[in-house]
């Protein structure tokens, strides 16, 4: 029973509990909200490999760096001017050595606006959920591919 339990207990560790593998990762999530509280689109761009897409809380997509920059510096100059943005890890998921998704919750603050179509989750107050899929490739790591997914008001717990 003893030898069963510890099995079971070996079986269930997350495979996303080694803090050494994660830290690249979350260096990235770092630079991330750096690059959205600086107002740096080109930052923002800089972690994504040049295939990088990224859909929005809109369902807009950014098919590379190039989209996802010019979409970053346009929201960052006008409805998110100014805004303070969070995210917190959920999750981390290693698919292999060179693969991992990575899921966050962000909390963006003091915005003037949302842009047109999005809702805030509470007043002054957006909250999503978004998916990285990063990839390592020669020793770095970057993101292939993102999705942003806001969570509506009547989401809150």
């Amino acid at each position: 029973m003893i030898a069963a339990s510890a099995l079971f207990f070996t079986l269930a560790a997350p495979s996303y509990a080694d803090e050494p593998a994660e830290k690249p990762l979350r260096q990235s999530l770092d630079r991330l909200a750096q690059a959205w509280n600086t107002a740096d689109a080109q930052m923002w761009a800089d972690e994504y490999w040049p295939q990088g897409e990224l859909i929005n809380i809109l369902g807009g997509i950014m098919p590379n760096p190039a989209a996802i920059r010019e979409r970053h510096a346009a929201v960052l100059a006008g409805p998110f001017k100014g805004s303070h943005f969070e995210s917190t890890v959920r999750r981390i998921l290693f698919l292999g050595p060179d693969v991992a998704i990575v899921d966050t919750d962000i909390r963006v603050t003091q915005f003037r606006a949302l842009p047109p179509g999005a809702v805030a989750t509470s007043p002054g107050l957006l909250l999503t959920r978004m998916k990285h899929v990063y990839q390592r490739r020669d020793g770095v790591w970057r993101i292939a591919a993102s999705q942003n997914t806001a969570v509506l008001p009547q989401a809150i717990p």
